[in-house]
């Protein structure tokens, strides 16, 4: 009996949900830590410990939102720190733990393969090496192709002063885009390259490319290795297997597709007279498409939000709040379990009892799971947005609070979904709002639900069933 419930209590102890949890707060304490020397400013002078804090938080959860500039305030030192918190916040600290066990020819405990395969799986895959391998391997091999883009075309086109300074900056862009960070090197992001076609879809590229999802670019890889072997293999053999995506890359990939082409039109027919109108046509529309891909979770922006029209603005909202894909490295509620949600209600809608989508059934299971996890962001926006807006408000006039009740429901929804826009109102907040953001960023970056798992202490399964009573709803 007590080894039993020895085994009770670890197993509760390093639950895997507190395992994630706990790495990500490490990481931010030793970003913290290091951003908080003198060392990582350009002045020598060390900034304040919130402000640090701040900015470990927001590259760790890959959001992008800032209290300080980037470019100005951070030394080459502190720049690196930012770099390598996006890298590991983005390419998920469980990954870099177990590439380096596997580096020093340790084996993998239970706990950590189970850990593994809960942040970047749909299915559980014993394979889990080749995933790493996968993870590793492809994520280096985008940020490098995308860094090394921009670095022929800076250097070519002379946009700095030498080649490795281009270089460098290529880089640290190319690795925030792919993480879906948004940190830039510029006191006004990206809107200098507001006119420049190259930059801005490299950047949307890696953008895209890091919030698909691992599990997802791995399922296109492999089927596309396979339609390659079995367009040269034996006539005979050709009609036994056959290679196709999984239900889950199917929803990723045209929930994205749509999400996208909707957003792009949206902010073009909105601010094609307004902050679109001195640009050209070709301009407005690739701003637009640019707005609609980082508005899901990237953060990077060529326009100034606190210009934007409402309308516009609640369209950035709804994108932010969607997010990117699950096992990707953006945050948001998750474009599958959106679209799975919008499937599930046209087919209850139609009288079905069952979610059927790409002739394949959908369990009910994931479907519960689907509204928890809006549930439980929907909780999280309104707690967090109403404390926010409560502190914030507090010293300043009714009429004042109106105007600036959209700028901080805005911070607040990028907060949670990690993506990192801003209507301006992130630096000027107090310490106990910065606080709150910090809370969201965190959230948003490990999950409400993994949260929840985190601190809880115990689960028990009920021995007995009460009797059934319906409840009218609707």
């Amino acid at each position: 009996m007590a080894g039993a419930a020895d085994r009770r209590v670890t197993s509760r102890r390093i639950h895997p949900a507190r395992i994630i949890a706990g790495g990500f707060a490490g990481v931010i304490a030793m970003g913290t830590a290091l951003l908080s020397l003198p060392a990582a400013t350009a002045n020598g002078t060390s900034i304040p410990l919130i402000d640090a804090m701040f900015t470990a938080v927001s590259a760790t959860c890959v959001t992008g939102l800032t209290v300080v500039d980037t470019g100005t305030v951070f030394s080459r030192f502190g720049q690196a720190v930012i770099l390598a918190c996006i890298q590991i916040g983005g390419l998920g600290l469980m990954t870099m733990t177990t590439v380096f066990l596997v580096a020093f020819g340790r084996r993998l405990a239970i706990v950590d393969r189970i850990a593994m395969q809960d942040s970047f799986h749909h299915t559980r895959n014993p394979q889990l090496g080749a995933l790493i391998k996968y993870i590793v391997a492809a994520t280096f091999a985008t940020e490098g192709l995308g860094a090394a883009i921009l670095s022929i075309y800076w250097i070519a086109t002379g946009r700095f002063e030498s080649p490795w300074t281009a270089v460098y900056h290529a880089v640290f862009h190319a690795v925030s885009a792919f993480c879906n960070a948004g940190f830039a090197l510029y006191r006004d992001n990206l809107t200098g390259f507001q006119s420049d076609p190259v930059v801005l879809m490299v950047i949307s590229g890696l953008i895209i490319t890091g919030g698909l999802g691992f599990l997802v670019g791995l399922d296109v890889t492999t089927c596309l290795r396979r339609s390659s072997l079995l367009r040269f293999s034996t006539p005979g053999r050709r009609g036994h297997s056959v290679s196709r995506l999984s239900l889950h890359s199917k929803l990723v990939l045209n929930g994205t597709a749509a999400l996208l082409a909707a957003g792009m039109v949206s902010y073009y027919l909105l601010e094609r007279r307004a902050l679109f109108a001195r640009m050209g046509e070709f301009e407005a529309w690739l701003n637009a498409f640019f707005c609609s891909v980082t508005a899901r979770t990237a953060g990077f922006n060529t326009i100034d939000y606190a210009g934007m029209s409402s309308p516009a603005l609640l369209c950035t909202i709804v994108l932010m709040f969607i997010g990117a894909s699950p096992g990707s490295t953006g945050g948001g509620i998750k474009t599958s379990t959106f679209v799975l949600l919008i499937a599930y209600a046209y087919s209850r809608w139609r009288g079905s009892e069952d979610l059927h989508v790409f002739n394949r059934r959908v369990p009910q299971e994931t479907l519960d799971k689907s509204q928890s996890v809006v549930f439980a962001a929907l909780a999280t926006f309104v707690l967090g947005g109403s404390a926010l807006v409560g502190i914030e408000s507090t010293a300043i006039s009714p009429a004042g609070s109106h105007d600036q009740f959209l700028s901080l429901i805005f911070e607040t929804t990028s907060a949670m979904g990690t993506v990192g826009l801003s209507m301006g109102q992130t630096p000027l907040l107090s310490a106990p709002g910065k606080l709150i953001l910090m809370l969201l960023m965190f959230m948003g970056r490990v999950g409400p639900l993994t949260m929840a798992l985190a601190i809880s202490i115990r689960r028990t399964r009920s021995r007995f069933r009460y009797a059934d009573e319906n409840v009218m709803v609707g």
